[in-house]
């Protein structure tokens, strides 16, 4: 989960080429509601059983650089382990260019036989009416979900329904510099764990010459919130019935921006939005010592990594952290974040069937395990943490581990699993310009969340409208 939001994924890619040249309205239908689960089309897997000859699937992704690599390298395998499904990949430059083009496809009939949309794209993508739930296929070849991590598996799963499998899931976590911290007089194995430790932490790495980079993402205050094990909107965040408001205007969301308003009226934290040319502030001033810790999603983990640690900054030596979690004594969770795949409804049985075939394949065991050494992004499933693939990762570079660690851990529940949204992205930048306002206006924080849940509230409702549900 991001902001109007461009995917964290491509940025962290863009991340990389900013950073060498440094230093050298969805189409929805508003007739027959989302699929229950004792109303589900059918996913004829007999078809492809049956056919004799190669199927040809088109799978749209958002992956570059090197994630996309290791995508390729993975449907490459794919495409050799058996003789009756070829997948070709569709490469997109971003989360958001994929949902544009899908939108555009509803009308043109220009679309994929299966699709990689990031989470905020989900109650929109059930709007469409336009996928074949997975649940379909589920059902249909007995497929087993025991072995994947409950809150991403129930991130897409609505009104009982599994409307997409997760695939590369991520989470916010704290780069920081160690060498930054030994500096200021703290422990460089012991990253703030809270947000009340966040803002001691930023104002010794200030006092020493450092600070923090703060980029300005209302997926924090969501993550702050599910760590609070608090909703962000009605209906348990959307699982239970649509959502119609939100419900964030509570004394939590006060006390996080308030928290976070001290933190940048104090000078301990600078502020850089998470689009435009200053997008990588709060990570390329890791680099040039401006500052010594940041919020940023696991995702980028692989190029962060490459890039502070390759030599290129001797006076880097990077942390991974835990995201500081809004109250120890508070049981949430940390909610996931990233991406979905979907099965089209609009290509043929035998279509659907073989791009279940390729999906299943690359959320299995060892897929997911190629996944994340190859990205930064979570393994979805317990068996595929125990690989060896995975446990040499995490013994050589424990950061990797901590996203796993806090998608595993805490409760699951509605809170915690991340809201459903049909207008998400529209939602998040109600949310993100209260918050800046807060930031460079004066306004306070109790005002800032007043304003964001108001206005929030009224897009959602519009949206809903123009469904003629809700």
């Amino acid at each position: 989960m991001r902001t109007t939001r461009l995917s964290r994924l491509t940025a962290a890619a863009l991340f990389v080429i900013t950073a060498s040249t440094a230093t050298a309205t969805a189409v929805v239908t508003a007739d027959a509601p989302a699929a229950g689960a004792s109303s589900l089309p059918s996913c004829n897997l007999k078809a492809l059983q049956n056919h004799k000859g190669v199927v040809q699937v088109t799978f749209w992704n958002s992956m570059v650089q090197a994630n996309g690599q290791t995508l390729a390298a993975i449907t490459k395998a794919f495409n050799s382990s058996q003789n009756k499904v070829h997948v070709t990949l569709v490469n997109q430059n971003s989360y958001d260019d994929t949902w544009q083009k899908y939108e555009a496809g509803l009308t043109n009939g220009q679309l994929p036989d299966a699709v990689q949309l990031e989470d905020q794209r989900t109650q929109a993508a059930i709007d469409t009416q336009s996928f074949l739930p997975v649940q379909s296929c589920m059902n249909a070849a007995k497929y087993s979900t025991s072995d994947y991590l409950s809150r991403p598996l129930n991130y897409w799963k609505v009104n009982g329904v599994q409307w997409a499998l997760p695939f590369s899931v991520s989470a916010p976590v704290v780069y920081y510099n160690e060498n930054a911290f030994t500096k200021a007089g703290l422990n460089p194995n012991n990253p703030p764990t809270t947000l009340a430790d966040m803002l001691k932490d930023a104002k010794a790495l200030k006092a020493s010459g450092s600070g923090m980079g703060l980029v300005e993402d209302p997926w924090h205050l969501e993550t702050w919130l599910a760590s609070a094990n608090t909703l962000f909107v009605n209906n348990s965040n959307g699982r239970k019935g649509r959502a119609t408001k939100g419900v964030f205007d509570n004394k939590t969301s006060v006390s996080i921006f308030n928290q976070l308003r001290q933190l940048v009226r104090s000078g301990d934290a600078t502020t850089n939005p998470s689009t435009g040319p200053d997008e990588y502030d709060n990570l390329l001033g890791m680099g040039s010592g401006k500052y010594g810790m940041t919020i940023e999603t696991s995702a980028a983990l692989g190029t962060v990594t490459k890039l502070l640690s390759g030599g290129q900054y001797s006076n880097v030596k990077l942390g991974i952290g835990p995201f500081p979690v809004y109250s120890s004594s508070v049981k949430g969770g940390i909610e996931p974040g990233g991406s979905g795949v979907y099965i089209s409804k609009k290509v043929p049985a035998l279509q659907q069937a073989a791009a279940w075939t390729y999906l299943s394949y690359i959320c299995n065991t060892q897929s997911q395990a190629t996944w994340a050494a190859g990205t930064g992004y979570i393994p979805v499933r317990k068996s595929s943490a125990q690989t060896a693939t995975v446990q040499h990762l995490w013994a050589t570079d424990p950061g990797y581990k901590v996203a796993y660690n806090e998608i595993n851990n805490g409760v699951n529940d509605p809170a915690t699993q991340g809201s459903i949204i049909g207008p998400y992205a529209e939602v998040r930048t109600d949310v993100l310009n209260a918050e800046v306002s807060m930031y460079t206006q004066g306004v306070s924080a109790a005002k800032a969340v007043s304003t964001a849940q108001k206005n929030a509230t009224q897009t959602i409702s519009g949206y809903n409208s123009r469904l003629g549900v809700g």
